[in-house]
């Protein structure tokens, strides 16, 4: 009799678990919201801003706006964020960027496409790997977009071992844009 009631406890502890982590009601499923002001869009609650001065300097187009690092070591990954103010259009950066890729006998290209997300934003996207120090690959997602006459990329990268972790992050800023 006693055994029956440890074990209806058990299955009870159980199947709230389950219901908890099915449900989205754990902390890997909050997302954390990123707004400048004009534009908007939501990525993982692991990521920290990090303090950076990539293209910071005065003679590129590009401002760089926020770069956001996760803390878990296991599955380290990028989100980068710039901005273009001068007459470029999303997909003209996307294809330069692309050129770029190329170009570099160390990347291949492994996706091209223009989407628009359930905000009815057009996002141009290229994913890409390329190879690093000491032969490490990393795999890159890129997202060009216009928000208020402003081309935003959004570059979302880390270890090509990550890749199925990185690409759900990348969802899930994808369909988040405003």
């Amino acid at each position: 009799m006693r055994n029956n009631k440890i074990l209806n406890i058990g299955l009870i502890i159980g199947t709230l678990l389950l219901i908890i982590f099915s449900s989205g009601c754990t902390s890997s499923s909050m997302t954390k919201k990123f707004n400048d002001g004009a534009m908007s869009f939501s990525y993982p609650n692991d990521f920290q801003e990090i303090s950076s001065h990539e293209n910071k300097s005065s003679n590129t187009r590009w401002q760089y706006i926020i770069k956001l690092v996760n803390n878990n070591p296991l599955n380290i990954q990028v989100i980068l964020v710039d901005k273009n103010t001068s007459n470029t259009s999303p997909s003209e950066s996307r294809d330069y960027g692309v050129l770029k890729v190329k170009n570099l006998s160390t990347s291949e290209i492994l996706s091209i496409s223009t989407e628009i997300n359930p905000n009815g934003v057009v996002v141009e996207k290229s994913t890409y790997k390329q190879k690093g120090l000491f032969g490490s690959l990393a795999i890159y997602n890129d997202m060009f977009f216009k928000i208020d006459d402003v081309v935003y990329a959004v570059s979302i990268y880390g270890p090509d071992s990550n890749k199925q972790q990185i690409n759900n992050t990348a969802n899930i800023v994808f369909k988040s844009i405003k």
